[in-house]
């Protein structure tokens, strides 16, 4: 897996670099968020679901719906379930079999559901008032695009 880190120290930044990955997802991606609360999942989320025409406004964490569909796009917030069991309660097996790429915020637990997926893993910590970001990229092409475009 190809790793890059990107800081950024702002919300529009973080947001860029979400746009940055959203533009770049293949077909069927899974992107794995996680990280502290508050290091800046959402909004990374929020650029993903603006390389898809969703404005950034809409998107919110799905912490009480667990699951927000867009036309483009599929918003998961796992905060709240505990096990690979109240995953498949929600149904995630089957959205992760659609062709939409997946956003999925507190994702950790479902590595046995991910084999033979595209898996883009970001790990965000915050750091005094930056945010970095971890970027583990099974598709070999996301970290290189990502440093071209010097983010």
């Amino acid at each position: 897996m190809n790793r890059c880190w990107v800081k950024t120290k702002s919300v529009e930044e973080t947001r860029r670099l979400g746009k940055a990955i959203g533009e770049l997802l293949p077909q069927k991606a899974v992107v794995i968020l996680s990280g502290h609360l508050g290091c800046g999942k959402t909004e990374l989320a929020r650029g993903i679901a603006e390389a898809f025409g969703i404005p950034a406004e809409e998107v919110s964490s799905p912490s009480f719906n667990i699951v927000h569909e867009y036309e483009e796009l599929i918003h998961v917030d796992l905060y709240r379930l505990d096990s690979v069991e109240a995953v498949e309660d929600v149904g995630l097996e089957e959205l992760l079999s659609d062709d939409r790429p997946k956003v999925i915020e507190w994702g950790e637990m479902l590595e046995e559901l991910l084999e033979g997926l595209p898996v883009i893993r970001v790990r965000c910590k915050q750091v005094g008032e930056e945010r970095e970001f971890e970027i583990g990229d099974s598709t070999g092409k996301i970290c290189r695009k990502i440093l071209e475009k010097n983010l």
